[in-house]
């Protein structure tokens, strides 16, 4: 996951403190919802453009479990509707908003490499946010 560090500077603190709470509200519109990966069969159908500390990945398929089978089927061998036989499917991971819903406790699952980037990320943003609002 890559992160690119806004290019402008802001001329006060309310600007940047206006700026971050901006970016709160894109990144967890409902603050108590769980997290939840966007899913799609293929990387084209997610949405564009991608949140901020946020990747698309390829996992198992939910529905078939990476086998690319039919599972309700009665047949020998039916593809998975889901993921079209693939036994993958694309999924929007937001690392951040997993990393704080995981502490919270909101999500019971154990913290990646990602999540740990996402937070590390933010966290120098925020820092340097306020040590910009401190010098204006």
């Amino acid at each position: 996951m890559k992160h690119t560090p806004p290019t402008h500077r802001h001329a006060n603190r309310a600007e940047a403190a206006a700026h971050l709470a901006d970016q709160n509200e894109a990144l967890f519109p409902d603050r108590n919802a769980p997290a939840k990966p966007i899913v799609a069969r293929h990387a084209e159908q997610l949405p564009a453009p991608i949140a901020p500390y946020s990747s698309i990945v390829e996992m198992p398929c939910d529905d078939c479990g990476g086998d690319g089978a039919d599972r309700g089927t009665l047949r020998e061998y039916e593809p998975c509707e889901v993921c079209g036989g693939s036994g993958k499917q694309a999924a929007l991971r937001n690392w951040l908003g997993e990393a704080f819903q995981i502490e919270s406790g909101q999500l019971d699952m154990n913290p990646e490499r990602e999540h740990l980037i996402a937070l590390r990320h933010y966290a120098t943003e925020f820092v340097t946010a306020l040590n910009n609002r401190e010098a204006a």
